[in-house]
C-alpha cells in the first residue's frame, strides 16, 4: 500500500475579524473524518472540561442517511481548532497545519490534530456514511490556528446560543422543500403537507383562508397591495404554518424524515412515492394510502371537510376561542387522526359525515377547561374531544 503524503495542499482565504483571524478552506470529507476529533464537555473536580455537548446518535444516523441521498449539501462551514492535540498540547512544528506564502493551507494527514469546535454531528454522520459507501465530497471549513479549549468553548457558545434560529413556519413558507420546482409524485409527506397548507390558506371556501401565518417575521412580509396587508394583520386569529404542516403530515407519515431520505436516495429508476410502499411501520398512519397512491385531492377534501364541520360546530359565531389557539388546532388534528383510524366512509369523507361525529362534543366541558398554552393543555383538550366523540362504554 502506498504511504500517504504527510500533507494535502488546499487553497485558503484568510478572514480577519475582531475575535481573531481564521482560514476558509475546502477539505474532502474522507480526509476530514480522519484528522479531527471532538472534546465533549464533561464535569469533574468542580470544573467543566471540553467544548461540546455529547453526541446524539439519532442525529448522527439521520445525517448519515442524508449524506447518502442524491443531493446532499452542507453549505455551512465546520469550525476547527487546528494544531491542538486531544490532551491540549500543541502539535509539533514539522507536522503542524500551516499556510504557505502563496496562500495554500497544508493539512497534515497522519494525525488527529484539529478539534471540532462546531460540526461534530456532521462529521460523525459523514464518517458513518463513508463506511457504507457514501460518495466523497468537499466540506467547507473555518480553521482557527492554535485555539485553546477555553476559546473553542467561547466560539461554540457564541454561534449556538447568541444567534436566533430561523422560525420553522417561515422556513416552510420561504423554501417549501422545492415545492414549486418538483413534480408532486416526488414530494415527501411533509412537502405534500406544505402544499395542502398553502391551498387551505388560499381556497375561498376554506375555514383557514388567510388565517395561516408565515412565522415569526410576519412584520417583514411584502404584500401586493395595502388591502391585502391590512387584511392579514387585522385578522383576529392565526395558526402557524408549522402547526398545519405537522398536523397534516402525521396523517400520512409517522416518520417523515425517514420517508424523505428514502425518497431521495440515489437510484437509477423508480424515484417517486411508490418506493415508500416498501417501508413497513407499526405506527399509525391512517391516510398513508392516499399519499402513496397519489390521491392528494381526496386527502385535501378529507381535511378541508373536517375543518368545515369544525367551523360549523365548534368555531361558529366566535365559538370556543381555545379551539382556535395553537393547542386547540393541534388537539383537533389529534381528533381527526382518531376519526381516520376508527371510521370508514365514502371517499372523500364529507362535511356531513364529520358533523355527525362532532355533534357529540361536549362544548361546556371544553369551555370549562382550565388550561395553559402548552403540551399539557393540548392533551386536556384532546381528551375531552375524544371522550365526547368516542365514549368508553
Amino acid at each position: 500500500m502506498k504511504n500517504l503524503e504527510p500533507f494535502v495542499k488546499v487553497p485558503s482565504i484568510i478572514v480577519e475579524q475582531p475575535f481573531g483571524s481564521f482560514y476558509l478552506a475546502s477539505i474532502r470529507a474522507s480526509k476530514l473524518v480522519k484528522i479531527t476529533y471532538s472534546l465533549p464537555a464533561k464535569y469533574g473536580d468542580n470544573t467543566l472540561n471540553g467544548v461540546q455537548r455529547g453526541l446524539n446518535r439519532k442525529r448522527v444516523e439521520n445525517i448519515a442517511k442524508f449524506c447518502k441521498t442524491e443531493s446532499p449539501l452542507f453549505p455551512n462551514s465546520v469550525i476547527l481548532a487546528a494544531n491542538i492535540l486531544e490532551d491540549g498540547s500543541l502539535v509539533e512544528d514539522d507536522i503542524a497545519w500551516m499556510v504557505t506564502n502563496d496562500g495554500y493551507l497544508l493539512v497534515p494527514q497522519m494525525i488527529e490534530s484539529a478539534s471540532i469546535v462546531d460540526g461534530q454531528h456532521r462529521i460523525e454522520g459523514m464518517k458513518l456514511a463513508l463506511e457504507s459507501g457514501m460518495d466523497d465530497f468537499d466540506i467547507v471549513c473555518s480553521i482557527y490556528m492554535d485555539l485553546p479549549a477555553p476559546k473553542q468553548a467561547e466560539v461554540f457558545a457564541t454561534i449556538n446560543f447568541n444567534q436566533q434560529k430561523v422560525d420553522k413556519s417561515l422556513a416552510y413558507q420561504l423554501f417549501g422543500y422545492n415545492l414549486d420546482s418538483t413534480e408532486p409524485e416526488y414530494w415527501a409527506p411533509d412537502t405534500l403537507a406544505i402544499s395542502l397548507t398553502r391551498i387551505l390558506n388560499k381556497n375561498i371556501d376554506s375555514p383557514f383562508k388567510n388565517h395561516i401565518a408565515y412565522g415569526m417575521k410576519d412584520k417583514h412580509l411584502v404584500f401586493e397591495n395595502m388591502k391585502e396587508e391590512q387584511e392579514y394583520f387585522n385578522d383576529p386569529w392565526k395558526v402557524s404554518t408549522a402547526t398545519m404542516v405537522d398536523g397534516i403530515t402525521k396523517l400520512i407519515s409517522s416518520n417523515p424524515t425517514e420517508d424523505r431520505y428514502e425518497l431521495h436516495k440515489k437510484r437509477a429508476f423508480k424515484k417517486d412515492r411508490s418506493i415508500l410502499k416498501e417501508i413497513n411501520r407499526r405506527s399509525s398512519e391512517p391516510w398513508r394510502e392516499y399519499y402513496l397512491n397519489y390521491k392528494d385531492g381526496q386527502l385535501f377534501d378529507n381535511i378541508e371537510n373536517y375543518f368545515l364541520a369544525v367551523n360549523s360546530v365548534l368555531w361558529c359565531d366566535g365559538g370556543l376561542p381555545l379551539l382556535r389557539k395553537t393547542i386547540g388546532i393541534q388537539a383537533l388534528f389529534d381528533l381527526l387522526k382518531i376519526i381516520a383510524e376508527n371510521e370508514s366512509a365514502d371517499e372523500p369523507y364529507t362535511k356531513e359525515f364529520y358533523l355527525d361525529i362532532l355533534g357529540r362534543v361536549n362544548l361546556k366541558n371544553i369551555a370549562d377547561l382550565e388550561t395553559n398554552y402548552s403540551g399539557l393543555g393540548r392533551t386536556r383538550i384532546k381528551n375531552v374531544l375524544i371522550d365526547s366523540c368516542y365514549p368508553v362504554t
